[in-house]
């Protein structure tokens, strides 16, 4: 999985949802699943 620094950003600040910040993915799909949602949950901190 990788994703440029202001598409993290957009997903860290809750505007890019887990499932359309995840466009390339290899590997373990739900490793980068759940990485993707506990970035996503940090909006709520």
């Amino acid at each position: 999985m990788a994703l440029d620094g202001a598409e993290f950003c957009r997903l860290v600040a809750g505007h890019v949802p887990p499932p359309e910040a995840a466009v390339g993915q290899v590997g373990d799909r739900a490793a980068i699943r759940d990485v993707l949602f506990a970035a996503a949950s940090m909006s709520r901190m």
